[in-house]
């Protein structure tokens, strides 16, 4: 049976212990991150028999009206499960929503199978289970220029340096001032939260670029999500862009971490040029559902701006 449990009533032990139990298990949905991602008490739960299953419901009103979102700057969320679910199970766990919630507009796993009418997001992933020579020969010829370009400027890239500020910093100074950027001021303090507390638990992979002067002109996080390794949150300085400093990022972080057991998961993006150049180190597509059910026509207009901006 599958019941809905107010955030005051989930069992913390339990419910991590089904998150570690999951056929797609990740930290993000732990019960200690789900409170950083979200603010204080507002994700409740679906619960299936004793902490069997579950599908965290992160909630919000806007003009008087509940609904459910999925947090910025978690990659996947949806129904945690010890068994890939079939389109049946996705369902009745989607069917037992409380009415109270007017909106949901929710990013499932790759797990969850699903009829229901969903957008497809793109996301890229690739084995690092090779050597580095092997995965170097997969670069495109584009890449393997940019990365060159970037060691003739002299770029330097460092792992490990504590550079979460800087990065959110560089972020927000430059992409964040396009028009399909809608972070608050809330969302990166939530993220720079989020950021300290994956680095307290040694989950956080920070990489920095920098001049040969020592300016830095870009930063990455990486989050160590066992066996993924996700490439979570970056920024970079625009008026460096001849230094291509993502471009030998990316390929340091390959080189360092290639032929151990992880999956480098690029964490998708609807911009088709920033899907290029994950694709352009190897990348493999899959696909991850984004289920909408609506009953308000205000917040599906809303839930369809959301979409837009989500990747």
């Amino acid at each position: 049976m599958i019941r809905f449990v107010q955030h005051k009533d989930i069992d913390s032990i339990k419910w991590d212990q089904a998150i570690a139990k999951a056929q797609y298990s990740t930290l993000f949905a732990r019960y200690e991150m789900l409170d950083a991602l979200t603010s204080p008490g507002t994700w409740h739960a679906l619960v299936e028999d004793d902490y069997h299953a579950v599908m965290p419901l992160p909630a919000r009103s806007k003009f008087g009206i509940s609904y459910l979102y999925t947090p910025f700057f978690m990659p996947q969320m949806g129904i945690f499960s010890p068994a890939t679910l079939a389109c049946l199970d996705t369902r009745r766990f989607l069917a037992a929503i409380p009415q109270r919630y007017r909106q949901a507009d929710l990013v499932l796993n790759v797990h969850n199978e699903t009829d229901e009418a969903a957008t497809e997001l793109v996301s890229h992933t690739l084995d690092l289970q090779k050597p580095y020579e092997h995965l170097r020969a997969q670069f495109s010829q584009n890449t393997v220029r940019n990365i060159r370009s970037a060691e003739r400027q002299g770029t330097i890239i460092t792992l490990g340096e504590p550079i979460i500020e800087e990065t959110i910093r560089l972020f927000r100074e430059n992409r964040g001032h396009v028009s399909d950027v809608h972070f608050q001021a809330q969302d990166y303090q939530r993220l720079a939260v989020v950021a300290r507390q994956l680095e307290a638990q040694g989950a956080l992979l920070t990489v920095s670029a920098r001049t040969p002067d020592g300016t830095l002109i870009a930063g990455a996080l990486f989050v160590l999500d066992a066996p993924r390794m996700w490439f979570w949150f970056s920024g970079r300085d625009n008026r460096y862009a001849e230094y291509k400093p993502l471009f030998l990022l990316m390929d340091r972080v390959i080189q360092h971490y290639a032929d151990q057991a992880w999956i480098l998961d690029f964490n998708g993006s609807r911009n088709p040029n920033v899907a290029r150049m994950y694709r352009s180190f190897g990348g493999e597509p899959y696909t991850i559902p984004l289920v909408s059910l609506s009953r308000s026509k205000i917040l599906q207009k809303m839930a369809e701006v959301g979409r837009k901006i989500r990747r």
